[in-house]
């Protein structure tokens, strides 16, 4: 299988992203975290018993376990993040298709699989990596046929990409968002999809993706490249590959939430916001969590980063999401709980 593994479009900025090894905590968090840049550092997971990971292994070890697999991800509009299906398969089964590269394996992705729930046998081999300030989901597992495209889009956590086997290019364009054409509010997932097809973009239809910087590095077995939260990035696997990665933010209880509530990510975090309250703006229960919504947004900050948002961030997001849907006040609604509903992220496994 060919693999297309350019750099960036030809008429973009170019930015190599910088590696490091033996970084400490305080310096990282410094250099890199504190400022929101991308950076590999070389030298901790290929200490880790992950390290030794193989198809093989991994068949032996959890072969049995059942796993979802994305279907139809060498189609045009999966790589614009606009549709898959999921089907449950064995993990051998998968690994099968992969080894014999066949026609299921060329339109099939495992995917941030949950480890814990889905293959418990080998949390002992992934330690928590010390950059890691507050883990918020993970570790995941990817595992990834060589020459599969993975659709450009930004995850709403820090994030850690480490390489178990194999190698990856990836390309990350900063948090803007007109550049990268986001799909529209509403899309389901947690994440936000962009329009464009990175490797072969259409610039007629989106030509201001020409103007993002594109960050770009090389990710090969035992590195692991740190994503800043809200950045959009897309992975394409320059061989078959086995990956995982851990979302989270930065330690304390509002330390994050403070974060993302500042320029530059403040409009990508609020286009997020609102992208949720999309998903959620044409169910019956939705009238509800207006009612109570500066609840309800505490809950959910609390359950999706264990943060705790101070009274005047409340008040910016409620009127965020009041100015967006244009209302005056909220609506007057009858309690049947002691606890506010929670707004909920829809379609986090199917996207049709």
């Amino acid at each position: 299988m060919d693999v297309q593994c350019v750099k960036c479009s030809e008429q973009q900025h170019e930015v190599a992203i910088p590696r490091v090894s033996s970084i400490t905590l305080e310096d990282f968090n410094d250099k890199y975290l504190g400022k929101g840049e991308p950076v590999v550092i070389t030298d901790v997971a290929d200490k880790w018993p992950a390290a030794n990971w193989t198809l093989d292994s991994l068949t032996e070890r959890v072969g049995d376990n059942i796993a979802f697999i994305r279907q139809q991800t060498d189609q045009e509009a999966y790589k614009v993040g606009r549709t898959y299906t999921i089907r449950e398969s064995p993990l051998k089964e998968y690994i099968a298709d992969l080894r014999a590269a066949n026609s299921r394996a060329r339109s099939s992705y495992l995917a941030v699989q949950n480890i814990k729930k889905s293959f418990p046998e080998l949390q002992d081999d992934l330690p928590i990596p010390g950059y890691v300030g507050k883990l918020h989901r993970g570790p995941y597992l990817w595992i990834a046929l060589k020459g599969h495209y993975e659709f450009c889009h930004f995850d709403p956590d820090d994030g850690l990409l480490v390489m178990i086997q194999g190698h990856k290019r990836v390309h990350l364009y900063g948090c803007d968002l007109s550049p990268m054409y986001p799909n529209a509010l509403g899309s389901k997932g947690r994440t936000i999809q962009s329009q464009v097809n990175c490797i072969n973009p259409d610039l007629e239809q989106f030509p201001l993706f020409n103007t993002a910087t594109c960050y770009y590095c090389d990710l090969r077995q035992g590195e692991m490249l740190y994503i800043p939260a809200f950045w959009w990035h897309q992975v394409t696997s320059v061989e078959t590959c086995i990956s995982v990665n851990y979302f989270y933010g930065d330690a304390g209880e509002n330390r994050y939430l403070t974060k993302i509530m500042k320029p530059p990510i403040w409009p990508t975090f609020s286009h997020w916001i609102l992208n949720i309250v999309e998903q959620n703006r044409l169910l019956e229960s939705f009238q509800r969590v207006l009612g109570q919504l500066p609840e309800s947004l505490e809950a959910f900050l609390l359950n999706t980063w264990h943060e705790i948002p101070s009274s005047e961030q409340l008040k910016r997001l409620v009127k965020l999401i009041m100015d967006y849907l244009e209302l005056d006040k909220l609506p007057e609604v009858e309690r049947t709980s002691k606890n506010a509903p929670i707004l909920k992220i829809r379609g986090l496994l199917w996207r049709k």
